[in-house]
This record gives structure tokens, C-alpha cells and sequence, in this order.
């Protein structure tokens, strides 16, 4: 039986934590699991529910040292056969003791499509110690000038199960529309709300015609709520915190948008493209990073410039008075995640590349 260690910086509510878990509770039976992260977060739930080994190092303040210690000498007692890092400071604690016995280090934290600011010459001189790196989109690969020659690319993996908390959408002749993300800097909510205010005051029937449903938490959430005052009033905007599951949310929907602000961030492979794909939902998002390896633009959504409400509203006005086109692209969608984004073939190909590693090991 081989023996991998997943090891993060946290188990904060986000798509690199669900991806984590969902591979740590679905590899086969003859590989042993065990996670351990810095810190903890509301995903030590799930670890429990699907009986995943956990360890939370814990830490005494931002700079605290301890961690890597624990994580060293948790490495030499266990002794994994591969070592698979999710983010850059647990590659960071893990490169000394996978180096000094010989243990391929497997690092998979690029899971987006650009570059952070103020972090490329230690992330990338950490990516040059690693035995083995994955991204989860080709946009992130070429971000830090990589190819698939020196590097690997598994798309995120869409649970199944999950397929089963999707409910009857209620039909009352407006159009919903939903946006999953967190609501921070790197998410455009923005767009999506001015693109809610110009089709209210466009269509005759004004607030009958759409609703717009944001869901998510981040310290952004109070000052999207007052921007939004007016359209919650009206009953065109409801703003709701999914929590760790936002698919009942997400299946009453008739359309997914996703909105990326580009001075922050270039999406990876975005779970919540999945979601809206997983529910039969069209979806209108930003041309940022891994989008389009995601979408295929004109047969299962629309992909639009950045910040542009125009291009929002439009967009959405055509799937509402399109329906016949607004199921199809759902339909192709549902089709494209469950041939494209399985869990099947993210488990597969990350097993693949553990067994790659292990037998370089030493050459």
C-alpha cells in the first residue's frame, strides 16, 4: 500500500480546500491518506464526515516556525511515498525533508491563471525544488512560463454526489440569475450588479422581469450590501451566504455568471463554473485565465470582456428570450462537466502522477 500526505496551508472555506478533501476521501483503497495543514478552518468538517486522517499543526502567530517542525517530524515518522503540496508555503515547510530522505514532492499550487503580485521569485524557486508540478489550468502553466513538457495540467473534479442536493428550480415568469465567489477584491460583483440595474430599468416590467442572486462571505460583503440597498428593496437582489454547499442554491438558478476583476486575479479552473455546469446552467463569465479551457464560448455559455455590463446585459437578455438555446448550452454543459471534470479523471490522473514520481525516486 502506498502512502501519500497531502499537506496545505489551511482548511479555509475555498475551491483549493474542497479539491483537496474531495481527492484525500476519493483515492482507491490501496493508497493511505493523510492530511496536514497549518492551520484549520470550516473544511476539518468534512474530513471528519468522510473519515479522512487530519493532522492541524496550528500556529502561534503569522511568522511562527513551529509548523515546519511538526510537519518534519511527522514526515520522518510516517514516511509517505509521495508528498503532494497545495499551496506554496507548505511546499515551502516540505522541501528540506522530502530532500533529505529522498521523497518526491509533488507541488500543486498553481490554481490560478496569473501570477500573484509580490510572490514570483519565491514561489518560483520553490517550483524548481519540486519533483513534480500541477496546475489545474494551461493558464496557470504558461503564467509562470511553463509548458506541459516540464509540467502537468489536472482540471479540478466535479463530486457526483453532489448531483443529488439539486432542486426543482421554481418557475414565476422572472429569469435568476447566480454568482458563487467570494466576496473580495478579486471577484467582480460589481459588474454583475450594474448589469442588474440597467436590465430593471430596461425592461417594462422592470423588477418582475429578473432576479439576482450573489452568494458568498469576505470582508467585502457589507459594502456590496449597502451598494446593492436599492435592488434588495425592490426584490431584484438577495445576497446569501452559501456556506460549505451552495448546489440547492445554485439549481434554482436559471443562468451562472462568474466575474473576475483582472487587476486581481486570472481564474485556474473555477469550481463554481462546475456548480452552474453540474445544475444544467448556461454560463456568462469573464475571458480571464482558465475560462476558456473551462467554457467553450457560443456552445455552453458566453464568454465576455472584463467589466463590461454591456456585454453582461446582453448576454443575459439573449438567454432569457432564448430558451430553447438557454437549455442547450445547460444540456452541453452538464454533458461537457461530466466527460471533462469528473472526479474519475482528476483521481486517475493524480494517482498516475504519484506513481510516476515514486518510480523516479532516487534516478
Amino acid at each position: 500500500m502506498s502512502r501519500v500526505l497531502l499537506v496545505n496551508s489551511s482548511l479555509a472555506l475555498g475551491g483549493l480546500e474542497r479539491q483537496l478533501i474531495l481527492l484525500a476521501e476519493s483515492l482507491p483503497a490501496d493508497w493511505k491518506r493523510l492530511v496536514w495543514t497549518i492551520d484549520g478552518g470550516p473544511y476539518e468538517r468534512l474530513c471528519n464526515e468522510h473519515s479522512v486522517p487530519l493532522v492541524i499543526a496550528g500556529r502561534r502567530s503569522r511568522y511562527d516556525p513551529s509548523p515546519a517542525f511538526d510537519l518534519w517530524r511527522l514526515v520522518h515518522r510516517w514516511r509517505p511515498d509521495v508528498v503532494h503540496s497545495w499551496h506554496w508555503m507548505s511546499t515551502a515547510a516540505s522541501v528540506p525533508v522530502c530532500r533529505a530522505l529522498s521523497i518526491p514532492l509533488v507541488d500543486g499550487s498553481i490554481r490560478r491563471g496569473d501570477r500573484p503580485k509580490g510572490r514570483l521569485r519565491p514561489h518560483r524557486a520553490l517550483l524548481r525544488l519540486a519533483s513534480v508540478v500541477v496546475a489545474n489550468s494551461r493558464a496557470g502553466l504558461h503564467a509562470y512560463g511553463l509548458d506541459e513538457s516540464r509540467a502537468q495540467v489536472v482540471y479540478n473534479g466535479f463530486d457526483p454526489g453532489r448531483l443529488d442536493l439539486c432542486e426543482r428550480r421554481s418557475e414565476d415568469g422572472r429569469l435568476t440569475v447566480v454568482m458563487c465567489a467570494r466576496m473580495d477584491g478579486h471577484k467582480d460583483y460589481r459588474t454583475l450588479l450594474a448589469a442588474a440595474q440597467r436590465l430593471t430599468e430596461q425592461e417594462p416590467r422592470g423588477a418582475r422581469s429578473w432576479r439576482f442572486v450573489l452568494v458568498g462571505d469576505g470582508p467585502d460583503r457589507a459594502r456590496l450590501v449597502a451598494e446593492a440597498s436599492k435592488l434588495i428593496a425592490e426584490g431584484v437582489v438577495e445576497i446569501l451566504d452559501g456556506g460549505l454547499e451552495v448546489m440547492k442554491i445554485v439549481s434554482r438558478a436559471h443562468v451562472g455568471v462568474l466575474m473576475t476583476n483582472p487587476d486581481e486575479l486570472a481564474e485556474g479552473c473555477s469550481n463554481a463554473l462546475l456548480e452552474y455546469m453540474a445544475c444544467g446552467l448556461p454560463v456568462v463569465c469573464s475571458d480571464s485565465g482558465g475560462n476558456q479551457e473551462v467554457v467553450e464560448d457560443g456552445v455552453t455559455g458566453h464568454i465576455i470582456p472584463p467589466r463590461d455590463v454591456a456585454a453582461l446585459a446582453d448576454a443575459l437578455r439573449r438567454l432569457r428570450d432564448r430558451e430553447d438555446e438557454r437549455q442547450g448550452m445547460g444540456e452541453a454543459g452538464r454533458r461537457r462537466l461530466l466527460r471533462e471534470f469528473s472526479l474519475e479523471r482528476m483521481v486517475r490522473r493524480y494517482t498516475l502522477i504519484y506513481d510516476q514520481a515514486i518510480a523516479r525516486r532516487g534516478l
